[in-house]
């Protein structure tokens, strides 16, 4: 699978860090993009009609 570099606020790192018991912001955030793509995924199935995204909004803040 093709890799991507991106770059995102420390905080943010840490915090998933923790969450995920992991000490690798790598280790921690591509199970994070991973969970979050699964959980609109399961949204969109049982979400409400013409919400396509299921309340979940991406943002560049």
């Amino acid at each position: 699978m093709a890799k991507v570099t991106v770059s995102i606020d420390a905080e943010l790192a840490v915090e998933v860090m923790v969450l995920a018991g992991v000490k690798s912001p790598q280790d921690a955030v591509e199970p994070a993009v991973r969970d979050f793509i699964a959980r609109g995924h399961r949204t969109e199935a049982h979400g409400p009609q013409g919400h396509p995204h299921g309340g979940w909004k991406l943002s560049s803040e």
